[in-house]
């Protein structure tokens, strides 16, 4: 598999590969580092340098170091932890050092296409030692202080294929055919030609990974351990080696796989395998076969007499041309249907002689299981089942009508047979002839016998199913539904199925599905292999006989729809992840870059999604990873599978605030056994989700619900003090009335006289009020002007609701005139009453162009009679607002020892002197106690009357330069 810049890497160069101790592979490029996990490439190129072209690795994997300087030697990165940062480099970094007489170069790596040139001076930085190439025909070997000069034939060109093992330098001269290894200075000599000295080979040596691979007419090998001296792994033959500018390879034993990267190709990943495929090698081949026969220990044998090992094609047998069905007999001989008749090729005879038995028209097939044997023939009214107990196949012991094709026969007990049809499964009875019916409208297959002596029903797109104690029981199917179309089964010596399908084959543990088979509950994990491992289809065949072997050396075959697969069982690898490689620490929030966090995820409460990624050094087939993942907390989820797909990834979205835990398990084990990993996540809320906040909303809410109820109580105690009061006063009248007959009459007198003058006086206070409501309706009606209209609504609104107010108060006009106390028991502040009145004739004094000031600025208390002053301002401020138009009415109060002067100024008409004579002459006549308040000046004549009452005095005189001045002098004492 190639990959370049379209499917993941950042630049087309793979110049190192290594794999660090997490199991990640590394790969060093000219536009940064690229860290490759199985699924993914992830490209670290955000470093704060300038050049982002990156050398060989150096360092060592196994203490979570590998370091990488880039060109020029102006940088260094250190992999740390999964993850690289820049980093201050040493002089035992570089690879190159230079002074006035030469330049030195460290040999880190051996790739095929290396240069070294005979005009530089070169050394390799082994734990302890230095081997240093400075002249020609000399090493220096240095430990120390200790210095040792070898003497070979040897130029720096000998580089090409030098490699270290163990700490022993190996240089190969091919010109020789010797191989010269120096360990701790001292020389050895082998004149032995082998594949290292071999003038074809090439030698690529990384030294971090301490891995040599030999390259030699396309083979690839790597060098191991073998005693002594250096030994030959076989890796695979690779054609394509010498096309590309191959510059790095690592071979990760982990998972067999090798990786070759190019200067300017990219990253070629080859998967090794242990599966072989058989085929005809001829064009135009048909390799798909039907039938087939163990041959030999190592070898199968076709209906056409082809023999195939594992390496291909062995031999042709002269069985001619056959129509698929072959078996042996009980003597060893092979019989192969041929249109009408069963031909018999003789195992004497190498099976080259033959001879034929006519079985009959419509012969489709024929069959063995246990000591019986059966033939099918098919016409227009089904087909017929011929059972034999020989395999002569002259006389039938008896005969059974299907109305369906047989593929299947399987002698389940001495009177008893399976059937397998194109319609079902039936269960034949031989004793009474009679035929049971045990699975309708499925096509059966195969009926298989494992090792164990169960009975497997393979079907065409049911699935597959367990015959014990004459019940079927389905089992499951693989996640992705593969096994729908099953065809046969293989059990291996470890106690594990194999099962080929028309979609890969699988491998399961035999006791999971025998667990299923108790408790439907549990589960199943089948690892399935496809052509990524090997094959070359991933397509298997499957026929009405068996067509599955297990040879006697031990491999398995399986016909597939382009060859024959070939495998040993023990040597096919299943790879599940590490235990302690499974990592939870990037989020990707929202359309934002990937970011690292450790254990602890914090979400803002604005996020949409977050995308937790599951790092996993996984290099198999991704769809052999199980995992699952669920969320517990404030909500909660069951498990939940984790699609495998180019990124490993769980989605987190349409939570609400609060705390959670992210648990993400994953197969590690054929058995069934998970690695579970958890991180915790918070969701901060918004500030009205906070507890917080609903508790202190929930004490505010409280703390109303108590005030109301309090304001509430105290009104209504507060009425009905002033109704207990009213019928207290009521009785007293009653009381003077019955002793006081006389006195009885005077009072409903001044009681009618009150009412009257009641009327009048409240008429009077609330006419200016309702008249400038009045006023500003009409405005409001005929103006088509929206911002004149909300104005005139909001003075409307200003004048009711202080209209309101003073209506609320109209009780206390009743007491105005049979108020016998004229001092309150308490002291009040009369800049209260001028506030009052001021809200009252605001908007009508505003509506005339007229401003009221409250110039009074500390506060003035009284204890006269607080009503009647109310009514004798409230009357007073009325007439300053009537007539005063785009002016100004001042509030005040002058306060002495001895009294306090409340004093009204308006800038109005003003009262003529006559007039002002007139009420003054008014209020110096004590006769005049109660006025009739008809007519003209009904406000001041209650006024005047009122301060009579309350023994205060009142004087009017003009305001200059114009207006009127009223001021009302209260008696302190």
């Amino acid at each position: 598999m190639w990959y370049n810049t379209d499917n993941g890497l950042p630049q087309s160069s793979a110049k190192a590969i290594v794999k660090d101790k997490y199991g990640f592979i590394w790969i060093s490029t000219d536009n940064g580092l690229v860290r490759y996990d199985g699924s993914s490439f992830i490209t670290f190129n955000n470093f704060r340098v300038n050049n982002l072209r990156f050398e060989e690795f150096t360092g060592n994997p196994l203490l979570d170091s590998i370091t990488v300087i880039n060109n020029f030697q102006g940088n260094k990165i250190i992999i740390k932890n999964r993850f690289p940062q820049l980093c201050n480099s040493k002089r035992s970094d570089k690879i190159m050092y230079s002074n006035s007489s030469e330049s030195i170069y460290r040999i880190a790596n051996n790739i095929i296409t290396s240069d070294f040139n005979n005009d530089f001076k070169y050394f390799i930085q082994l734990k302890n030692s230095t081997y240093y190439f400075k002249e020609k025909n000399q090493i220096i070997y240095k430990e120390g202080n200790r210095g040792i000069k070898i003497t070979i034939p040897f130029t720096n060109r000998d580089l090409n294929y030098t490699f270290v093992l163990n700490d022993t330098l190996y240089i190969n001269d091919l010109k020789r055919r010797k191989t010269y290894s120096i360990y701790r200075g001292n020389l050895s000599v082998s004149d032995r030609p082998t594949l290292f000295n071999d003038p074809d080979t090439k030698i690529y040596w990384q030294q971090i990974t301490n891995q040599t691979f030999i390259i030699n007419h396309d083979n690839i090998y790597i060098v191991n351990s073998n005693g002594k001296n250096p030994g030959l792994k076989f890796l695979v033959q690779f054609e394509e080696i010498g096309r590309h500018s191959y510059c790095s390879m690592f071979y990760d034993k982990d998972f067999d796989r090798l990786y070759l990267g190019t200067l300017n190709n990219g990253l070629n990943i080859l998967q090794l395998s242990n599966f072989y495929v058989a085929k005809k090698e001829a064009d135009f081949s048909n390799n798909v076969f039907y039938a087939s026969l163990p041959f030999s220990e190592n070898t199968i044998v076709t209906d056409d007499g082809t023999e195939f090992g594992k390496n291909g094609f062995i031999t042709q047998r002269p069985f001619g041309v056959n129509d698929n069905y072959l078996m042996y007999d009980n003597s060893g001989n092979i019989l192969i249907r041929k249109k009408n008749k069963i031909i018999r090729f003789y195992k004497n005879s190498e099976y080259k002689k033959k001879d034929s038995v006519f079985i009959g028209k419509g012969f489709e097939t024929f069959m063995k299981s246990g000591n019986l044997y059966a033939a099918t023939l098919t016409d227009r009214s089904g087909t017929r089942l011929n059972v034999y107990k020989n395999d002569q196949f002259v006389h039938p012991e008896v005969k059974y009508q299907f109305k369906n094709p047989v593929n299947a026969f399987y002698q389940y007990s001495e009177n008893e047979i399976l059937a397998g049809c194109s319609d079902g499964l039936y269960l034949v009875k031989t004793g009474n002839n009679t035929v049971t019916p045990l699975l309708r409208n499925i096509e059966v297959k195969n009926i298989i016998k494992t090792r164990d002596n169960l009975i497997w029903i393979t079907t065409n797109k049911n699935g597959f199913y367990l015959f014990r104690n004459q019940k079927l029981i389905r089992m499951p199917n693989d996640r992705n539904n593969h096994l729908q179309s099953a065809h046969y089964i293989l059990e291996d010596q470890k106690g594990f199925y194999w099962i080929s399908s028309n979609n890969g084959l699988f491998k399961v543990p035999k006791k999971q599905l025998l667990q299923y088979a108790e408790n439907r509950k549990t589960q199943v994990f089948y690892y399935r292999f496809t052509k990524k491992d090997g094959f070359l289809t991933n397509e298997f065949n499957g026929s009405s006989e068996p067509n599955a072997y297990a040879l006697k050396n031990g491999d398995f075959v399986f016909p597939s729809m382009d060859g024959f697969v070939f495998f040993n069982p023990e040597s096919i690898h299943t790879y599940y992840p590490e235990r302690n490689k499974i990592y939870l620490e990037r989020v990707k929030i929202g359309n934002s870059e990937p970011q690292y966090f450790y254990q602890v995820l914090d979400l803002k409460n604005d996020y949409k999604t977050a995308d937790i990624f599951i790092d996993i050094p996984y290099f198999s087939n991704l769809e052999n990873l199980y995992i699952e993942a669920r969320i517990s907390g404030k909500e909660n989820s069951e498990w939940e599978q984790v699609t495998a797909g180019k990124e490993l990834k769980y989605t987190i979205s349409n939570l609400s605030p609060g705390e959670y835990t992210l648990s993400v398990r994953v197969l590690v084990s054929p058995d069934g056994r998970y690695e579970e990993k958890k991180i915790r996540f918070k969701i901060e809320p918004l500030f009205y989700q906070t507890l917080l906040f609903r508790v202190s909303a929930s004490i505010i809410i409280l703390i109303l619900i108590i005030v109301i109820v309090q304001l509430t109580t105290n009104f209504l105690r507060i009425k009905n003090k002033a109704l207990k009061q009213l019928v207290h006063n009521k009785n007293s009248e009653l009381k003077e009335t019955s002793l006081h007959l006389e006195v009885v009459k005077n009072n409903l007198q001044k009681e009618t006289e009150y009412q009257k003058k009641l009327v009048e006086t409240i008429s009077h206070d609330i006419t200016t009020p309702i008249r400038f409501i009045a006023m500003l309706s009409q405005k409001l009606h005929e103006s088509d002007d929206v911002e004149l209209q909300k104005k005139y609504f909001d003075s409307i609104y200003k004048s009711s609701e202080q209209l309101y107010q003073f209506t609320l108060n109209l009780k206390e006009y009743t007491e105005l005139y049979k108020a016998e106390n004229i001092f309150e028991e308490k002291k009040y502040v009369i800049n209260r009453i001028l506030e009052i009145k001021n809200k009252l004739f605001y908007e009508i004094a505003k509506e005339k162009g007229t401003s009221i000031t409250n110039l009074t600025e500390y506060k003035v208390y009284s204890q006269v009679n607080e009503s009647i002053l109310t009514a004798i301002i409230h009357n007073i401020l009325d007439n300053a607002v009537k007539n005063t138009t785009e002016g100004n009415i001042t509030l005040n109060i002058i306060e002495s020892q001895q009294k306090s002067t409340i004093v009204i100024a308006d800038t109005g008409t003003g009262m003529p002197d006559e007039q002002i004579a007139v009420y003054m002459n008014l209020f110096r006549n004590p006769k005049l106690e109660t006025p009739s308040f008809k007519g003209k000046g009904l406000g001041l004549h209650m006024v005047i009357h009122l301060v009579k009452k309350i023994n205060a005095e009142i004087s009017f005189r003009q305001n200059t330069p114009k207006g009127t001045i009223v001021e009302i002098t209260l008696n302190k004492n």
